[in-house]
């Protein structure tokens, strides 16, 4: 085939560094080679192959050359000596090859994020088995494509989308719910740190969307099930709340994978979204939480939408919210009773994918009033660092029991960062992880004084007396073996270390 050559080549020419001397290096080209397996002419999944021969080429070139320069690896700082310090610096020339592939991922995954769209639209719907195939594809190639040039966090975002969506795949004709909202404001995420200089994610609430993703992937409460509040959630519930100001918008509609795609569809304007299941239930939750706009079919069960808007109008005080009705044919007669009724816009379902409802939308969001609401209350912060993604998946269900805000880093060194940009109340820890291990993150936390006094539950796979000893000397509270996470040890130990 045309680029066969080429493809050996640079696989020749990564193979020749997997030993490269410069810390982190070594990951790379191992990430390189593990995407470039998956690359040939006639099986890209979308990708621009010539622009990325070329860019992992300069790469290729750049990191022979500092491995040329430097021959012998130098030695790896302690953990207290600060995490600024624990990765050489990049030659100019080594930045240059990787800004150029960076600059060619951005624009690759502008375009598998266009065909992405669309297809995540189609895993809704009943017959889907396409639409997941093409998702899974897309995501697998951002995904490959980000782990080799170093954007960890949205490999792990893209990964754990792609475990869902495969998870339903095996999951055949028992195919469990879909998260939607949780994989819409995933790709959400995603676009905007394609978007983002320098190329991050750059959204507050990543950390919560990735635990949901876990979640989701691993294993799944039963539908219906739900579990009782702890003592943490009544106590948080009976605390003063601030009153936030925004704007809701409320999808009504019957067949729940119509609202999931027109949810899908406003997710880019990040506010709220809520969904009914027809009228009579819109307007239950119209007067107990309040919203700024309705979006509702007209051919609903119980009480259509031309109802449902002469309801609204009826009532002073949602009199002044936009209600945009939508159909799947254009019935003039049907328009002219949505109008009549005090409809404030009438669209197809067919033309709303164009842009035509994001657009009409968010002018009418600049007329919609604002609701104030209770802001949730506050939950405690546990960072949850473990390389292993079903483990963490697992802790991350765990304590889903609880109310508590998950953040996930996938090694020592990362929770560290995550740690020093956002306080956590405690933390939970693997003992063996690359780049700092669970003991060298400890030591480095005890040193530093903003977290000398965080609680620390230490996870390992086998109980050893030598090593609980020296876990304990370095200042952990809890040493837990991976076993007994489940059964509900790990978070009777939490709720003991945060005295709840």
């Amino acid at each position: 085939m045309e680029y066969d050559e080429d493809l050996r080549e640079l696989r020749r020419r990564f193979e020749a560094l997997r030993d490269h001397p410069v810390d982190g290096a070594g990951v790379l080209v191992r990430e390189v080679l593990s995407f470039a397996e998956g690359l040939s002419d006639e099986v890209t999944h979308g990708v621009d192959l010539p622009a990325v021969v070329t860019a992992l080429m300069s790469l290729a070139d750049a990191l022979a050359m500092e491995s040329e320069a430097k021959p012998t690896p130098e030695p790896v700082p302690e953990p207290s000596e600060g995490l600024g310090e624990m990765t050489s610096q990049p030659t100019d020339t080594q930045l240059m090859g990787l800004a150029q592939f960076v600059n060619s991922f951005r624009r690759e995954a502008r375009e598998l994020l266009e065909d992405l769209s669309g297809s995540l639209m189609g895993i809704f719907s009943e017959d889907c088995e396409d639409a997941m195939e093409k998702s899974t594809a897309h995501l697998h190639s951002i995904r490959g494509a980000a782990a080799m040039v170093g954007l960890d966090d949205v490999a792990e975002l893209v990964g754990a989308m792609e475990s869902v969506i495969r998870s339903r795949q095996r999951d055949g004709e028992n195919r469990r719910e879909w998260p939607a909202k949780t994989l819409l404001r995933a790709f959400a995420i995603l676009r905007e740190a394609v978007e983002a200089e320098p190329l991050a994610i750059v959204a507050d609430d990543a950390d919560a969307v990735l635990f949901n993703l876990f979640t989701a992937a691993a294993v799944q409460p039963r539908k219906g099930a739900s579990p009782a509040p702890t003592d943490g959630e009544e106590v948080a519930l009976r605390e003063p709340r601030k009153v936030v100001r925004e704007q809701p918008i409320l999808i009504v509609d019957d067949v729940e994978t119509v609202a999931a795609s027109i949810g899908f569809i406003l997710s880019e304007l990040e506010v709220p979204i809520e969904v009914a299941a027809d009228g009579e239930e819109a307007l239950e939750m119209l007067e107990s939480r309040g919203f700024s706009m309705v979006i509702s079919d007209v051919d609903m069960p119980r009480m259509d939408g031309v109802a449902l808007t002469g309801q609204i109008r009826s009532d002073d005080r949602f009199s002044d919210i936009p209600v945009v009705l939508l159909t799947s044919l254009d019935h003039p007669e049907e328009r002219e009773a949505g109008m009549k009724a005090g409809a404030t816009d009438y669209l197809i379902k067919g033309s709303i994918g164009g842009g035509d409802l994001v657009h009409r939308v968010r002018e009418l969001l600049e007329v919609a009033p604002f609701v104030e609401r209770a802001e949730a209350p506050q939950h405690r912060r546990i960072l949850v660092a473990e390389d292993t993604e079903t483990v963490a998946a697992s802790i991350a269900f765990v304590l889903s029991e609880g109310p508590y805000e998950i953040i996930l880093a996938t090694d020592g060194r990362d929770a560290f960062k995550r740690l020093q940009a956002t306080p956590c109340d405690l933390l939970i820890t693997d003992m063996q992880m690359p780049y700092m291990s669970g003991t060298e993150l400890v030591k480095a936390l005890r040193s530093d004084e903003a977290h000398a006094e965080i609680p620390v539950v230490m996870l390992t796979s086998v109980q050893d007396s030598e090593t609980m000893a020296k876990a304990a000397e370095v200042g952990v509270d809890r040493y837990l073996i991976k076993g007994e996470i489940a059964g509900g040890k790990l978070l009777s130990v939490v709720q003991e270390l945060l005295h709840e």
